[in-house]
C-alpha cells in the first residue's frame, strides 16, 4: 500500500516568489519527487492559493483527508490560524505530521500560545534548522519530538577556485531591505568612495519587499559607481554566478534567522560569508574559517574591518573559499533524505 504524502506550504508558484520560505518548501517537495520511490504517492498544496481562490480552503481539506503523511511547512499566519484545524483533521485520519520549521523564530513565537504548544508536542516530529533552536524548544517547552533537519540543496556544482589579486568582488543576495543590512553595505561603499585606491565592486541581487526600502536603496545606489543592482537571480544560475565573487556579505538584523539559504548558496559556490551575530549564527558560520561574524548591533566598523581584512589577506580568503565549499557538504540532499526517510518508512 502506497504512503500518500501531502506537502503543504507556501510554494509561491503563481508569481515565482523566491525567498527562504518558498525555496525550502520547493526543495523538500523536489527531494521527495527526486527519489521516485514506488511506495510513495506525493502531492502538494500551495497555500498561496488562499490569496486568489475562495474554494482553495476546501481543496486543502480534501487533500488533507486523502493523505496519511503531512509534510507541513508553514509560515507564521498558517501556523497561528490553520494549524489547530490541520492537527485535528490529521488526528481524525491518524495521519502522520512532520513539521519543518523555516527560520529560527519558533521559540519566541510560541510564548503564551498554550494550545499550539500542546498540539505541537503531540505531532510526530518538529524538524528545525539548528541545534540551538532544538535545545531551546526542549528546555522551554519540554518537547520530546524535535530534531535537527539542516537546510539543504539538490545540486552537483563544483566551484572554480581562482586566485585573483587584481580585483575584489562582493555580493549581497537576499531580500533588499534594511533589516537584511543593506545600510551596512552602503556604509562600506561610502568608505570605499573616500578610499578609491581599493578596487572593490559590490553587486546586489534580490527582490524588494517594501517601497520605503526600495526608495532608500536606489537613492543610495546612485551615489556609488562601484555598486550595481542586478535584479533577482535565476535559481538555476545561482552557483555559477556566485562563484565569480570573492565574498558574500549578509549583515542581517533579523535576530531569529534560521539557516539563511543565501549562506548555504555561498558555501556551495565556494565563497565565505561575513555576517552579523544573529541568534543561531555560530551554528552555521565558523568564524575565520567559513566566514567572519561581527557583533549583531552597532558593528558597522567591525563589518568594514572584516571585509578589508580579507581584501588584504588573499591567502586567508583563498583558504576560506575552500573551507566554505567543504562545509557545504554537511548540508547535502543525501543527508536530508537520510533523516526524512526514517519517518516516511516507519
Amino acid at each position: 500500500m502506497k504512503k500518500k504524502i501531502l506537502v503543504l506550504g507556501y510554494f509561491g508558484i503563481r508569481n515565482n516568489e523566491l525567498d527562504g520560505q518558498t525555496i525550502k518548501t520547493r526543495s523538500i517537495y523536489e527531494l521527495l519527487i527526486s527519489k521516485d520511490e514506488h511506495n510513495l504517492s506525493i502531492e502538494k498544496f500551495d497555500t498561496q492559493k488562499f490569496q486568489y481562490s475562495k474554494i482553495s480552503f476546501f481543496k486543502m481539506l480534501y487533500k488533507l483527508l486523502r493523505c496519511n503523511t503531512l509534510v507541513y511547512i508553514p509560515a507564521h499566519k498558517n501556523l497561528k490560524y490553520l494549524f489547530p484545524l490541520i492537527y485535528y483533521v490529521c488526528k481524525l485520519k491518524s495521519s502522520q505530521i512532520l513539521y519543518f520549521v523555516v527560520g529560527g523564530w519558533l521559540e519566541e513565537y510560541l510564548e503564551n500560545k498554550k494550545l499550539h504548544i500542546s498540539l505541537l508536542s503531540k505531532i510526530d516530529a518538529i524538524l528545525t534548522e539548528s541545534n540551538d533552536l532544538n535545545q531551546s524548544l526542549i528546555v522551554k517547552y519540554h518537547f520530546k519530538n524535535v530534531r535537527t533537519f539542516p537546510n539543504f540543496r539538490i545540486h552537483s556544482f563544483m566551484p572554480r577556485f581562482i586566485e585573483n589579486n587584481d580585483s575584489f568582488n562582493i555580493v549581497f543576495m537576499a531580500r533588499i531591505n534594511r533589516m537584511k543590512g543593506i545600510d551596512y553595505v552602503f556604509y562600506l561603499a561610502n568608505y570605499l568612495k573616500k578610499n578609491s585606491d581599493k578596487r572593490i565592486n559590490i553587486d546586489f541581487y534580490g527582490p524588494f519587499e517594501f517601497k520605503k526600502d526600495e526608495d532608500y536603496f536606489f537613492n543610495e545606489l546612485e551615489k556609488y559607481k562601484n555598486c550595481t543592482y542586478k535584479g533577482v537571480l535565476d535559481p538555476e544560475k545561482i552557483y555559477t554566478t556566485l562563484n565569480n565573487y570573492d565574498l558574500m556579505v549578509f549583515p542581517t538584523r533579523y535576530f531569529t534567522e534560521g539557516f539563511p539559504g543565501s549562506v548555504l548558496d555561498a558555501y556551495i559556490s565556494g565563497i565565505p560569508v561575513i555576517t552579523t551575530h544573529w541568534k543561531h549564527a555560530t551554528d552555521f558560520i565558523q568564524d575565520r574559517i567559513t566566514g567572519i561574524i561581527v557583533p549583531f548591533e552597532n558593528s558597522e566598523d567591525e563589518f568594514l574591518k572584516a571585509v578589508l581584512s580579507l581584501y588584504e589577506d588573499r591567502n586567508l580568503l583563498f583558504e576560506m573559499k575552500h573551507n566554505a565549499f567543504e562545509h557545504s557538504k554537511a548540508y547535502s540532499s543525501d543527508l536530508a533524505w537520510g533523516i526524512l526517510t526514517e519517518y516516511l518508512h516507519n
